[in-house]
């Protein structure tokens, strides 16, 4: 086909030629010099190398065009083309919703406006025929529910797709609406995941309407306490751990980081607190040896020594997000606020600080936990500490089949002409639910969601072009994952 259009623009330039032709004949017929003759004969063989050479260049231009253009639809079967073309149109009406839930508050001790968001979407995915339930967790928990949207077939790979509904922004907080501003959008949970979310439903919205779900096995875990998740979490995560012994694929939407990269690896994270004690005096008798050094300085030794050995280590992190230090504390852990009492003419008695360790790997977490419990048995004079550890949500290390599973993954982006995608660096990422069940499930992948910026800030930014194209790329690979034998 695109040889008829090269030979419909050639037969064009040959009527230029032509009307060339005449004009140089017109000139060679009128009675001129010798000297004009030269200088006209020279004028017009550059002037034919010229439009020869245009005449070629066109040609080998149209050609290469119309050849990558017909390359790239033969890259995508027709379904493929289909459920691209889907997305495209619907784009605005996925935006929109965005909007709809990101202007629900669902912090994660909000339970209603976790359950409202989470009824909305549950709606969506009931109109393309899935079975949804919800699994409630204890009531001394005080976390929402988690919403499970599942079918079942007999063809391809059993796929876990993975999001959550709540977010880290609080009834009370000032960062509530969706704003918009050209190509920018900002809110809560406008990346993080309510944008994630939209990426999974519009992906299957897709392949439904290009009758691409019958007969596939797809379970939806959306958790409604992602961002502080109930305790213990062999409880809190028990609906993710069923869904995940029946499923050979993992997928995380969250947010992604940047549009060439996705993640095969994620750190674990440990919580920690320390606890200080002092002999309370009257501060001139400070570092004497019947006063000590006070509760505060055993903590601040302990922290600074913390820093000096261990933040040098790849992929290794700890961090103190909260201190007290005085004569008497009262700590509330539930709401993570407090109040001290103390002057600065008394040594204080009593000191605390708690904060997260991050680490690859089981055996990088277990050696951190030893050096910094061997730091902290190395008292002050005076003084006494102790630390306790409290797991929170495991590594999710690099393997080679994530490695291949990221490569499936690229090749889907490449043949939409979005280039190709490589690993995210494990250190410029979090915790996140899929690293609960990655030991389970044999090949998983995170950071499918819509690329943005400041998560867990009010500074949280979704780009909003990349809505559309997340969501092609993870509509792509679900159905390949579930059609296209390997």
């Amino acid at each position: 086909m695109y040889m008829l259009h090269i030979i419909r623009y050639t037969s064009i330039l040959d009527l230029i030629l032509i009307h060339n032709a005449i004009v140089v004949n017109t000139y060679l017929y009128q009675p001129i010099d010798k000297q004009k003759i030269r200088l006209l004969d020279t004028s017009i063989f550059i002037f034919i190398r010229f439009i020869m050479v245009t005449r070629l260049f066109i040609l080998f231009s149209m050609a290469g065009m119309l050849f990558f253009s017909t390359t790239q639809a033969a890259s995508l079967s027709a379904v493929e083309q289909q459920i691209s073309k889907y997305i495209t149109q619907q784009k605005d009406e996925q935006l929109s919703l965005l909007e709809k839930l990101v202007n629900i508050n669902s912090g994660t001790a909000n339970i209603s406006g976790v359950r409202q968001v989470g009824e909305i979407l549950r709606l969506q995915f009931e109109q393309l025929g899935f079975k949804t339930r919800w699994v409630e967790e204890p009531a001394n928990m005080h976390r929402a529910a988690t919403l499970i949207v599942e079918r079942k077939g007999t063809i391809g790979k059993k796929l876990l797709l993975i999001g959550h509904l709540d977010t880290v922004f609080p009834e009370d907080s000032l960062f509530q609406k969706f704003e918009r501003y050209e190509n920018i959008a900002t809110g809560p949970g406008v990346i993080d995941d309510k944008g994630g979310d939209l990426v999974i439903l519009y992906a299957l919205k897709a392949l439904q309407a290009a009758h691409a779900l019958d007969n596939t096995t797809i379970t939806v875990v959306l958790t409604g306490d992602e961002e502080d998740s109930g305790k213990p979490t062999s409880i809190s995560r028990k609906p993710l751990f069923d869904a995940a012994q029946d499923s050979d694929i993992a997928l995380d939407f969250e947010w992604a980081i940047t549009s060439n990269t996705a993640t095969i690896s994620r750190r674990g994270i440990t919580n920690w607190m320390i606890e200080a004690q002092g002999n309370e005096a009257h501060s001139s008798e400070i570092f004497q040896k019947s006063a000590g050094y006070g509760a505060i300085f055993e903590l601040a030794r302990i922290l600074n020594t913390m820093l000096t050995q261990l933040s040098g280590e790849k992929y290794l992190s700890l961090s103190p997000g909260l201190i007290f230090g005085g004569t008497t504390i009262s700590y509330d852990k539930n709401k993570s606020q407090g109040s001290v009492f103390g002057k600065g003419n008394v040594i204080p008695r009593t000191a605390m600080t708690k904060g997260d360790l991050r680490f690859l790997t089981a055996h990088q977490k277990l050696d951190a936990e030893k050096r910094i419990l061997a730091i902290v048995k190395k008292h002050l004079p005076g003084t006494t500490a102790s630390i306790n550890f409290k797991d929170g949500v495991p590594a999710m290390p690099p393997s080679s089949s994530n490695l291949e599973l990221l490569k499936k993954y690229s090749r889907v982006s490449n043949d939409l002409e979005y280039g190709p995608i490589q690993p995210l660096d494990p250190g410029v990422r979090g915790a996140g639910d899929i690293s609960h069940i990655a030991s389970i499930v044999s090949a998983n992948l995170a950071g499918l969601g819509a690329l943005g910026t400041g998560a867990h800030s009010t500074k949280e930014t979704l780009n909003i072009d990349s809505l559309p194209i997340q969501t092609q790329r993870a509509a792509l690979l679900i159905y390949r994952l579930t059609h296209v034998k390997e």
